[in-house]
């Protein structure tokens, strides 16, 4: 009887890839990657024994694990081929764990870098044991990412907004953006001149032109930094009797060395610097292209090596096979004498390799018609960077000429030029890119390295050319990566998702491939490192990843690890608790004062909720009174109530002054007012609940579909319908997200509601339109002030000037024109947005009477 061999590897290419490798006595099985996991609405991590995670099996995953059990109880054999990395070791772990009860076949840990017949052969020859320093490491990272996130994100939904979070690396990276983009906006700029200059060599009227700048005045570098600098400067040159000549020609043989072959970090910053993709669509490509693509043979194949990786470790049959078909392909005279070799960095794993071709004889062109554009870009660029790092170093020549004068005011005036010239390309041959250093600059002549000293040198033209210090450049993908990189923040596994994340979570927007931080970023980094300082700092984050790479070499225990984190988090976290509480002074006073209130208003019901503000201040002050610390968001809610209640408090504003919280009391008012305002805008009209009728009168035949389900949420249209139909009805102003929705509504069932073409201006809608509707026109806010509003303000002249407050900048004017031009072009203003017209109407103009 044949023997049944089970392979199990982590996705469905890569199973494919592989099992048209092994023979057909191997079942190839795809667990989609974890198939357990920490639980996701629950710590999970059994901190008083030992940080012991409480796995649970991952919801998609149960229909795998049935298949997995059943296949395992029938195999003789247990191959475990997910990546060769830490998660990859934790999937193996995870499955044997899983599997061990259900099948007495032995189970075989297979690791490779590339999935090439002749590597798969060679990797299930040499089967190995799971690596459980490596599995403790990844343990260890994702039990401490459990408790930073879980722990700190609801301090954030106390103090900023709910539904935030934090994490341990991405919030390091949001400190750096932020960081960056207040230096940006603290800059102020340094003004500076530069001189530069034309000359002619040998002789008037030789035209052997070359260009200059201004390098020195005696022997100090120059500088100018006001328009009388550069004026006094250019009168002496100009006024120059003595004329000008050359004093120093000097020519230096330079050599430029390959760069090493890509490792994740370096791939990703390159792919961004060149052809504008993001890191995780670099991994994505990258993904593809090591899993295997089909060349036309039937079988497919991996193109690159595990791509994943920040070693720049090469094997040495990859690296002579290199140097062979440099010789044959691009000739001999560029391969240099000795291999080239590369240092890794000293927390590398020395047992990957880089990110390389698995055949460089593979050439790009040879193989694009298999591959997709994006594909081909992605291992063209590897395929080049490859084959350059072990080819010999470009031999260029470098010129430096200075031309000086004696100027009119006695001083010694030193122009310089510095040309390149590429006397042999080396490994330029086949790898070039903008950010590589320098490069030949065509426009300098080659006379230059005629010229003597002494010789004479005539003035052609001299300018002047004004110009500013320019702040710090704001963040890219490739320059994060960067300086996540030099600063041991972050492994090749994470620096995508890092990115990723906080581009997820809103805290930074990408514009023009810059990374800009949004406000709700700023709060969050704001709030971050004033209340846990060290837990979000550059140095402790390195120094974790430090430690992290000493559990996966198992020279410390990951338990260990995390009690010693452990003891200082919690420290940690207590302040941040109590960050921004009050003097306790000043709460027994404002309890005083609240005491004095003996009419509380009735208990309201929103939602579910019961509202009892009687009930909530007695319960905070009697914790209080019991010796309870007051925390900032309990200090927060008594003076909002203090707000609230403030005419039946006389002493409120005299005590605030006296104590030293008026502004908070006045902030608190103001919020207050600016709530009852909000809800005045979000209550409907009569006309507009007349209005609403109407529109959800047309949709009373219309028969629903089923609910259906995409991804894991379920959408019902019956039940969404009838929720903002109660809304609506109920005299609550549907918002413009809503009246998006059921303008797409509306164009989903066109076919069944009668007179749709009365119903589609009513909604803002084209009626001989797209069948899912136009949401640009939706109408939400039904307000019939809102034209009056805009054509009030549209010729007014006399705006308040710009103001900036904090990091903001407030412009009536610009703001107004913004609404303006929504309004016009037939969208819909959301309530804050038709709230904020109306602040801006009664500010500059009186109400009628």
């Amino acid at each position: 009887m044949a023997s049944e061999k089970l392979v199990i590897v982590e996705s469905p290419t890569k199973a494919r890839t592989i099992g048209k490798m092994l023979g057909s006595e191997y079942t190839i099985m795809a667990s989609m990657g974890h198939i357990r996991d920490l639980p996701e609405h629950s710590l999970g991590v059994d901190i008083e024994h030992n940080f012991t995670p409480q796995y649970v099996d991952t919801p998609r995953s149960a229909k795998i694990i049935r298949e997995l059990k059943s296949l395992a109880k029938k195999a003789d054999s247990i191959y475990l081929a997910p990546d060769p990395d830490r998660e990859g070791e934790a999937i193996a772990w995870h499955l044997k764990e899983l599997l061990d009860g259900s099948t007495k076949a032995p189970f075989h840990r297979v690791t490779f870098h590339e999935i090439t017949k002749s590597a798969i052969n060679k990797a299930f020859q040499a089967t190995s044991e799971i690596d459980m320093a490596l599995v403790d490491a990844q343990q260890a990272r994702r039990v401490l990412d459990r408790l930073v996130g879980y722990m700190i994100s609801p301090l954030l939904w106390s103090r900023i907004e709910k539904g935030i979070s934090a994490g341990r690396v991405q919030s390091v990276a949001l400190r750096m953006i932020c960081e960056r983009e207040s230096e940006i906006l603290g800059f102020t700029p340094e003004e500076y001149w530069n001189f530069n200059a034309d000359f002619e060599a040998f002789s008037k009227g030789s035209g052997s032109i070359y260009s200059s700048k201004l390098f020195k005045i005696n022997s100090d570098k120059f500088k100018a930094s006001s328009k009388d600098d550069s004026d006094r400067i250019l009168s002496a040159v100009k006024g120059a009797s003595a004329g000008f000549k050359i004093a120093l020609v000097e020519t230096k043989p330079k050599n430029r060395y390959a760069p090493p072959p890509f490792i994740t970090s370096t791939l990703q910053q390159t792919a961004s610097n060149l052809m504008g993709y993001s890191a995780t669509f670099t991994m994505q490509i990258a993904q593809q292209l090591y899993e295997g693509i089909e060349l036309g043979s039937g079988t497919a194949t991996g193109l690159i090596t595990y791509m994943r990786t920040d070693s720049v470790n090469v094997a040495s049959e990859a690296r002579e096979e290199c140097r062979r078909f440099i010789a044959s392909a691009i000739g001999p005279e560029y391969v240099p004498e000795k291999p080239n070799f590369f240092k890794s960095k000293s927390s590398a794993q020395e047992a990957h390799e880089a990110i390389r071709p698995t055949d460089i004889n593979l050439v790009p062109d040879k193989i694009a018609q298999f591959l997709s554009p994006q594909q081909l870009k992605l291992y063209t660029l590897i395929w080049r960077r490859f084959a350059a790092c072990q080819m010999a170093p470009a031999e260029i020549k470098q010129t430096t000429v200075d031309t000086e004068t004696r100027g009119a005011d006695n001083n010694l005036y030193t122009f310089r030029t510095t040309a390149s010239v590429t006397s042999f390309p080396g490994f330029l041959k086949v790898y070039q890119s903008d950010d590589d250093g320098d490069k030949d600059d065509e426009k300098f002549p080659p006379f230059l390295a005629e010229l003597k000293p002494s010789c004479p040198s005539f003035l052609k033209d001299l300018k002047t050319e004004q110009k500013f210090t320019e702040p710090p450049p704001r963040y890219t993908e490739a320059s994060i990566i960067k300086d996540l990189e030099a600063n041991g923040i972050g492994r090749p596994s994470t620096y995508a998702s890092i990115i990723n994340t906080i581009l997820k979570r809103l805290y930074v927007s990408r514009e023009k491939g810059k990374l800009i931080p949004s406000e709700l970023g700023f709060k969050v980094n704001d709030f971050l490192v004033k209340s846990l300082p060290d837990l979000f700092q550059t140095g402790f984050t390195a120094e974790m990843e430090t430690k992290l790479d000493k559990v996966e070499e198992g020279s410390i225990q990951w338990t260990q690890m995390l009690q010693d984190f452990y003891k200082d988090f919690s420290d940690w976290l207590k302040k941040a608790k109590h960050a921004d509480s009050p003097e306790q002074d000043k709460p027994k006073i404002l309890i005083t004062l609240l005491d004095q209130i003996t009419e509380w208003e009735e208990p309201k019901k929103v939602g579910k909720r019961i509202y009892n503000d009687k009930k909530f201040y007695l319960s905070v002050r009697d914790k209080f009174n019991e010796g309870a610390h007051m925390t900032a968001n309990q200090w927060q809610a008594l003076l909002n109530l203090a707000a609230k209640y403030r005419e039946k408090i006389p002493l409120l504003m005299k005590d605030a002054a006296e104590y030293g919280f008026t502004a908070e009391v006045e902030e608190a008012m103001q919020k207050n007012s600016d709530n009852a305002e909000r809800i005045k805008n979000s209550t409907a009209s009569d006309d507009d609940v007349n209005k609403y009728a109407k529109i959800f009168a047309f949709f009373d035949n219309v028969k629903w579909d089923e609910p259906r389900k995409s991804g894991g949420r379920s959408y019902d249209d019956g039940k969404f319908f009838n929720s903002l139909k109660t809304q609506a009805l109920s005299g609550k102003i549907l918002s413009e997200k809503q009246a998006y929705a059921l303008a797409k509504i509306a164009g989903r069932y066109k076919a069944q509601i009668e007179g749709f073409a009365e119903l589609a201006p009513l909604l803002g809608i084209d009626p001989d339109g797209e069948t899912e509707g136009s949401g640009d026109k939706a109408s939400g806010t039904l307000d019939p002030q809102t034209a009056e509003f805009v054509a009030d303000l549209s010729g007014f002249e006399k705006w308040d000037a710009p103001a900036s407050k904090g990091r903001r900048t407030f412009d009536d004017k610009s703001f107004f024109e913004s609404l303006r031009k929504q309004h016009e072009s037939g969208r819909t203003l959301s309530n804050k947005q038709t709230a904020a017209l109306k602040k801006i109407h009664a500010k500059y103009f009186k109400p009628k009477e």
